[in-house]
This record gives structure tokens, sequence and C-alpha cells, in this order.
């Protein structure tokens, strides 16, 4: 999760639900069309969804911007790609620790977005605690995360082999917390409640996304991979074969032809939204 150009180059699933997300909710965001106004955009990644979606839904060119992320590396990565942008700026956010002098330095802001972030925090209470504390009276969010994905299964599976096992002895970090919650909308809405929030809405929606190709879902795999940095590059190939496996026993992947590059790879994913106004 910490090589910008690769995963800006693989985010097709994170930029075509972000999209569909603000079109079929982006209106709930209550923008006062003020001067002034502000928004944080939390687990920004590459900043591609933010400059390409999230700012053509404000009303008025002079918003105060700030993406964030918990990757240094994606926050520089973002700072240069993004450096023509007025009123934009990058900094480094661990959203699932306490703020560190993160609220002093920018204050609260008016809204909230987050798309692909929240399902990689384990402190979930800390995470919408602080989310809370950033909203301005009468400020509001909507956000985008992962309630189940057979991402975090495949991680389950290969994190048993003793081949993988020394490189993924903190898998369970890297598992959706709402994986294997039998209801993830009545955990999800206890924890909005026990930080504050009473006025919200959840909606959790059934996807598929389509990997063309093994190269497409390998490339998508490796750009959000938080174990291969531990691994050498040998290594980080037989990974990804390893995990294509799987997706084939997992009766994930579908072939028309005996060319495995024509190989489709289906995901089946359930993915949450959250409108919460404080």
């Amino acid at each position: 999760m910490n090589k910008p150009n690769l995963y800006q180059r693989a985010n097709g699933l994170q930029r075509r639900d972000a999209e569909e997300i603000l079109e079929e909710y982006g209106h709930l965001l209550r923008w006062t069309g003020k001067a002034n106004e502000s928004l944080l955009d939390i687990g920004c990644g590459s900043g591609d969804v933010l400059i390409d979606f999230i700012v053509p839904q404000m009303p008025r060119d002079d918003v105060r911007i700030v993406g964030t992320d918990i990757s240094e590396q994606m926050v520089r990565h973002a700072r240069k790609a993004h450096s023509h942008c007025e009123n934009i700026f990058f900094e480094r956010l661990d959203i699932g620790t306490e703020l560190d002098g993160f609220l002093e330095s920018w204050g609260q802001f008016d809204h909230i977005t987050s798309f692909y972030c929240l399902h990689w925090v384990k402190y979930q209470t800390m995470a919408f605690s602080n989310i809370y504390a950033l909203l301005k009276s009468g400020g509001d969010c909507l956000l985008a995360f992962l309630a189940r994905n057979p991402i975090f299964d495949i991680y389950d599976q290969l994190s048993r082999s003793s081949k993988w096992t020394k490189y993924m002895t903190d898998v369970n970090k890297y598992i959706s917390p709402y994986q294997y919650c039998e209801n993830p909308a009545i955990k999800i809405e206890g924890v909005l409640s026990s930080v504050g929030f009473t006025k919200y809405q959840i909606q959790i929606t059934d996807r598929i996304y389509v990997y063309e190709g093994i190269e497409s879902l390998k490339k998508a795999v490796q750009a959000v991979n938080p174990f291969s940095e531990r691994m050498t590059l040998e290594l980080q190939e037989e990974f990804l074969n390893d995990y294509i496996d799987v997706v084939s026993r997992m009766s994930l992947r579908k072939s028309y032809c005996e060319n495995k590059s024509d190989y489709k790879f289906i995901t089946p994913y359930k993915l949450v939204m959250v409108y919460a106004a404080k």
C-alpha cells in the first residue's frame, strides 16, 4: 500500500465505486456555498479520486481541501502530482490512532469523505471518534469501505501456508473488521452512535468487479498488498502466483478460451456507504 504509481494504474475498482457512490449519494453532502468551506479526505492514496470525483462536487473553487493518507509515500506522490491545484493540501494522518496535533494544526472541517480506506483500520471506534472530532458542528461525512471481499479470505488462507506464514504474522490487521460479521450494518450503527453520531444512514450493497486477465488482477493485488515489502522480488511474484491459485480454487476465475491472458476474475463483495451528520 506504499506504491503510489502502481496504485494509480491499478485502482479501477476503487475509482468506479467512488464515482458511483458520489453520483448516487453525493447530494447528501450539505454544501453551503459560503466562503471558507472545507473538506477533509481520509485515505486519499495517490489523490486521483479526490481530484477527479470529489472536487467536481464542490459548489465553488475556493473550498479548503486537505487530503490525508497513512502512507508518507502516497502523500509525497499526491503533493507532487497535484502541486498545481490551489487550496488543496496533502498531509499524513493515521485515522485509527490519536490525532497527534492534526486537529490543532488544521482545525475542524465542514465535510469529510473517505473511499476504500476504513476497512484497513483495526480500531473502528477510534477512527469514527476521530472523524466525529474533526467535523464541525453541523458538518457531515460520506464514507465508503468494504464489509466483505474475497481478498481477505485469500490473505487468511495464504497466511496458513508454511511458505507465507512468517511474512503474514499480522494478517488479521489487514482483514476488514466486518469480514466475518453476520450483520455489519448493526455493528457499524453501534460504532456511529457510540462516538456521538445521532443522524446517519447506512447502506450495504452487493457488488461485482471483473478483472480482465491475470496481469490485471496481479497489478490490483500488488498495489494494495501490505506484505510484499517483506519479500524479495522473486517471492513477491511467487506470492501473486499462489494468490491466483487460491482464486482459481474458490471458483472466482472464468475462462472462455485456452489463453490464460483472457481469463476473467470475478470479485463479489459487499460495499458499505455511510452518511452521517454532526
